[in-house]
């Protein structure tokens, strides 16, 4: 046999590749719908083309909304997940980016309520960690920029709380219920309650101790 020679398992498995190359090429002249068609009968490269098609708008609508490219990232995931999930329930009629787009928004407003609880919250723990009390005014955009390596910080040292001592200090500090009110609505008495409050504020003042201190 010559060395061009190609055996009968050979010459059929290079037009395979041969097909598969083409497929793979072919996917980026389909339309937004035919891939969503393709994915939800099973075609993962499908799915794939349709991310990449949209990833920089996705990207673009998402950093200038957010300052920290790490967020921006983790954001975009979750979109990208919420997109999967949602996928069945996508209109071929409506054009695919508003869709995406519209799905990345309800995923940043979502961050935004999270991180706008999450601020309120260590703004008034920090002012109870330090004794002064109540707050008496917002922190400015700047303050709260220019700390946010230690927001960071107190936000995970919160999450880390458990769940019993940090629901009572959520309760508390941030949705701001009086004690009582608090001890209802977690089935609690007051004096566990407070109990509790001062538990979980020793936990973060711990937590965020300087190391070596």
């Amino acid at each position: 046999m010559g060395f061009g020679a190609r055996t009968g398992a050979e010459a059929r498995r290079v037009p395979r590749r041969d097909a598969a190359r083409r497929g793979r090429a072919d996917l980026t002249r389909v339309t937004d719908g035919e891939l969503v068609t393709l994915a939800l009968n099973g075609a993962h490269a499908a799915f794939s083309q349709l991310l990449h098609r949209h990833a920089p708008h996705l990207r673009r609508v998402l950093a200038r909304r957010l300052r920290n490219p790490d967020d921006v990232l983790d954001l975009i995931q979750d979109t990208q997940f919420a997109v999967w999930k949602a996928l069945q329930s996508y209109d071929a009629r409506r054009p695919f980016e508003a869709w995406l787009t519209a799905i990345a928004l309800n995923k940043w407003r979502d961050w935004a309520r999270h991180e706008a609880v999450r601020c309120s919250a260590i703004c008034l723990l920090q002012a109870g960690a330090e004794g002064g009390g109540a707050v008496t005014e917002e922190p400015s955009a700047e303050r709260l920029a220019m700390d946010g390596e230690s927001l960071r910080d107190l936000g995970r040292a919160l999450e880390g709380l458990p769940r019993p001592l940090r629901d009572p200090l959520i309760l508390t500090a941030v949705h701001e219920l009086p004690q009582g009110a608090a001890a209802r609505a977690l089935k609690l008495t007051r004096k566990a309650v407070e109990m509790r409050v001062r538990r979980a504020r020793q936990h973060l003042q711990q937590a965020l101790r300087p190391q070596g201190c």
